[in-house]
């Protein structure tokens, strides 16, 4: 391979980054997709909410096409999920397999040594495993549910709200998932302290540092940081709804009545809702592009990377 003139290549190859562009342009189309089919079948299901509501009966449960045409779409895309996540892993096989090639091909290597190296291993494999189990947990759980709801509808009874035993399920099942949440980013936080102590003591050694530049540091830094405060605030936004669905649940079945259908405060309370969270979508996409753009800017000032924003 040429050598850039006037400095050590010890980044990325051309073929990498192309490779790593095409992968990042195939999510893009892939969240684009997902999003259109997701805005399709809300669009279907207020339509048919619509039409029960304007044929003036009573309608208390779901019909059985309406139950059917749920069951296909969850279906679908839990198929289309385990699709991607099947296609995603095999893309970063092959990743990590053109660079551990390209690694390979007798060059002087000054990168991440190979204590450096195992425990970004060992913290990958431990995400997948974790990953994988809180799916698998989120499986049976709704696995669960479905069956306690198909349950309650042979029973012949117009079941409107859960019982004690299923409100203590959830609220267990809550409070688990709270604490894994928890102790999974402990333990991250952990490995990040002892990753990052690692590095500097590998580059404390005197020796030729061919890793990052600090610009690429800071602009990883960043994103990552953004991400975790974008994680956060996606958190406690549903935490705040369903703290107030739980409200709203309470006070209705506290004033005795047969709750069937939505009144006028708990619509213009969920429209509410739809509307911050579309303007705050909206901000965080415009805020999204500018960091972006800053940020290739940035990396293509340093001549390693290419200009993407052309």
């Amino acid at each position: 391979m040429p050598r850039i003139k006037g400095k050590d290549v010890k980044a990325l190859t051309p073929e990498v980054e192309r490779a790593r562009a095409v992968l990042r342009r195939e999510r893009l189309t892939q969240k684009a997709a997902a999003a259109a089919l997701l805005a399709e079948e809300n669009k279907e299901r207020r339509a048919r909410i619509t039409m029960a509501r304007s044929a003036g009966r009573d309608s208390k449960t779901l019909t059985t096409d309406q139950e059917n045409a749920r069951l296909e779409i969850r279906e679908r895309k839990a198929q289309e999920k385990y699709e991607m996540e099947l296609r995603m892993a095999a893309e970063n096989l092959e990743m990590r397999a053109r660079i551990e090639a390209y690694q390979s091909r007798g060059r002087d290597t000054k990168e991440l040594t190979p204590e450096i190296e195992e425990a970004r291993s060992n913290v990958r494999r431990k995400s997948l495993m974790d990953k994988e189990a809180m799916e698998r947990r989120l499986r049976e759980e709704n696995l669960v549910q479905k069956r306690r709801i198909a349950a309650a509808m042979a029973r012949g009874r117009d079941a409107k709200t859960l019982t004690p035993d299923e409100e203590a399920a959830r609220a267990s099942i809550r409070r688990k998932s709270i604490a894994d949440k928890a102790a999974m980013e402990h333990r991250l936080a952990e490995e990040n302290v002892e990753m990052r102590r690692r590095i500097e003591l590998a580059q404390s050694r005197g020796r030729d540092e061919k890793n990052l530049t600090p610009e690429q540091e800071r602009g990883r830094a960043f994103v990552a940081q953004r991400s975790r405060d974008e994680k956060a605030q996606a958190a406690a936004r549903l935490v705040e709804e369903n703290e107030l669905i739980r409200l709203r649940i309470a006070e209705a079945m506290a004033k005795g009545r047969d709750a069937k259908a939505l009144d006028a405060n708990t619509n213009a309370a969920r429209l509410e809702v739809a509307e911050r969270r579309r303007r705050e979508k909206a901000e965080a996409e415009k805020t999204l592009r500018k960091e972006n753009a800053a940020l290739a800017a940035r990396l293509a000032g340093t001549g390693m990377f290419p200009d993407t924003r052309f």
